[in-house]
């Protein structure tokens, strides 16, 4: 497609007459004279793939040297590369060959499941190199994308897709990974360790889904909200093994395994030095207040500025009061706060049956994160998926429809920095989503002037420079993708998903009224129900059946004492309070763990 400018390939350049929004330029720039919408004219020098300059227009005298170009932007605006903070590569472009049929957060699930299917290692490649390829032609230089990780195969396939794509797209995509599981599965201390060593070796970031069920927030929500021992999973866990048949025998006293572990979130992240990405509070439930969660355990691991917070769609109907007290955690956690605009419009307060209009927008309350000082930014999210069937990974668009459903145009102010500043010191890249003297010119060049014009139109025709240098890439073809017959692609048939021999067993959604687990990414999953005595103590002896026989074989040769009945009088009691935490107080209960 014609560019609106020729811009040569030349070892300097200067850009004339540009409108560029004051938030984006150094705090010490010279601009006497904006416009109401927070724009400054100025001219921007670059030299050797970097900026050099930036002055008010007319300031400074006209190029003379022969090997510089002059490009006059007639009052076109200039921002800086954009940053994607919150996007889902690994399941882009499944919305028509697996489609979500109702449009609704459990139908997602439901179609993201039956999508399984064709995931391979080619497949999700493919896919993933196409979304970064529209992502580079749109101007975005920096993409995280959480990867979901429910289950072996996807961790299988996701992490290495990943860690190619990572290098091959280094220098034109900053790509960062998230690994993305409900909170409930951090109950399965194997997996979870398992998983967390994968993401540090990658160089990924620790993720999970809290409170992002439709029902999120409900007790009865044992996926996301995990009522019953959520301050365990985000915080510690403490689990005992104990050894029922076959005890062992020592000087007249029980001999009783005990182990602490951490399975939590938190402590896998801490130990292994990883931020951390929450998918939160994705619904309209006043009970859903998984961000206070979040923020207060923040504060606690001392882990301020290290921590996202994504969706946050249930704080539109908080109490003012609930609302004070989460917003002044959320502060002082540090924490970002990333809405999904496109997305979670399409799929919040949507009907089943399509009969009735929606009532409200979906997006998290912007304005008011911002004033009490919450960093706050914009991103894709799903692009042409089960949970959004648009999208083309252009933050151009999304930053319009922010501007549109959130009321951000009155004034425009510094929300362009949602997409380019925000974003960047949240991925700890600082040279991204600024424009200023000695760092690399990574520029997006538009024929619009000024924001009006800006998001009337698309504006197909912007020049998109790297380093200096404009690049000649275009959105690929869709065709690029059609590997799947098109009589799949487009049917209402939707497969069941099959899990091979190898796979764990797993519960299928259920419906909205039985609370079903809708987060994003909870195809692919498996789930233990606690409320399965015998499962629940199966799994605490199998959780510390390793550590525990290490410590019984290092302790074999040391002669057991009268301290040892103390122990194991401690542990009885600790293991009867632990089925009190998971089952209620029933005398049977009790007695299954003591014995």
């Amino acid at each position: 497609m014609p560019r609106f400018l020729d811009v040569e390939h030349r070892r300097a350049l200067r850009l004339e007459n540009a409108y560029v929004p004051v938030c984006c330029l150094p705090q010490n720039t010279p601009v006497p004279n904006t416009t109401i919408d927070s724009l400054a004219l100025v001219d921007i020098e670059i030299a050797d793939g970097f900026v050099t300059g930036i002055f008010a227009t007319g300031v400074r005298p006209i190029y003379s040297d022969a090997h510089s170009g002059i490009v006059n932007m007639r009052h076109g605006m200039v921002l800086p590369t954009f940053v994607d903070l919150h996007t889902h590569i690994d399941k882009a472009q499944t919305g028509e060959r697996s489609r979500n049929i109702d449009g609704t957060l459990s139908g997602a699930d439901r179609s993201t499941a039956s999508d399984a299917e064709f995931w391979n290692q080619e497949d999700v490649y493919r896919r993933m190199d196409f979304s970064l390829k529209c992502a580079y032609a749109h101007g975005t230089s920096a993409v995280r994308t959480h990867l979901i990780n429910m289950a072996p195969k996807q961790i299988q396939l996701t992490w290495p897709c990943f860690q190619l794509l990572k290098e091959k797209w280094k220098g034109k995509v900053e790509l960062q990974g998230v690994s993305l599981v409900v909170l409930s599965f951090f109950r399965d201390l194997e997996a979870a360790t398992e998983l967390a060593n994968t993401v540090a070796a990658a160089g990924g970031i620790m993720g999970a889904a809290v409170c992002c069920a439709e029902n999120g927030g409900d007790p009865n929500d044992d996926w996301t909200t995990c009522d019953r021992d959520r301050d365990m999973l985000l915080d510690r866990l403490l689990t005992w093994g104990i050894i029922a048949p076959g005890m062992a025998m020592h000087a007249g006293c029980l001999i009783v395994r005990c182990c602490f572990s951490a399975a939590t979130i938190f402590t896998l992240a801490k130990e292994r030095n990883l931020d951390l990405d929450f998918h939160v509070d994705e619904n309209g439930n006043e009970k859903a207040k998984g961000l206070l969660y979040i923020a207060r355990k923040t504060i606690q691991h001392g882990y301020q500025g290290r921590v996202v917070c994504g969706h946050c769609c249930s704080l539109c109907y908080q109490s003012p009061k609930d609302l004070e007290v989460t917003m002044e955690a959320t502060r002082e956690a540090g924490i970002t706060v990333v809405a999904l605009p496109l997305v979670n419009q399409w799929t919040q307060d949507r009907d089943q049956k399509g009969q009735r209009t929606p009532r409200w927008r979906g997006v998290t309350l912007l304005h008011e994160l911002r004033s009490h000082g919450i960093p706050v930014a914009i991103a894709s999210d799903n692009t042409r998926d089960q949970f959004y069937a648009y999208g083309d990974l252009d933050m151009l668009e999304v930053f319009n429809q922010a501007c549109r459903m959130a009321h951000l145009d009155r004034p425009y102010q510094d929300w362009a920095l949602t997409v380019g500043s925000v974003p960047a010191d949240a991925m700890r890249l600082p040279q991204h989503g600024r424009i200023a003297p000695r760092l690399p010119a990574n520029l997006v060049l538009f024929k619009g002037r000024g924001y009006s014009e800006l998001l009337a139109r698309p504006q197909w025709d912007r020049v998109v420079l790297r380093n200096g240098v404009p690049i000649d890439a275009e959105v690929p073809d869709y065709r690029e993708l059609d590997t799947v017959p098109n009589e799949r692609r487009y049917t209402a048939d939707q497969p069941v998903l099959t899990l091979g021999p190898a796979d764990p067993p797993s519960n299928p959604p259920r419906s909205p009224s039985s609370g079903s687990m809708t987060s994003n990414d909870a195809a692919f999953s498996k789930q233990s129900p606690l409320d399965e005595k015998d499962n629940v103590i199966a799994a605490l002896n199998a959780k510390v059946s390793s550590a525990a026989n290490q410590v019984m074989r290092s302790s074999s040769n040391i002669r057991i004492g009268w301290w040892v009945v103390l122990a194991n009088s401690m542990v009885v009691v600790c293991a009867a309070v632990l089925a009190v935490r998971y089952f209620g107080s029933t005398e049977e209960q009790l007695d299954s763990v003591a014995t």
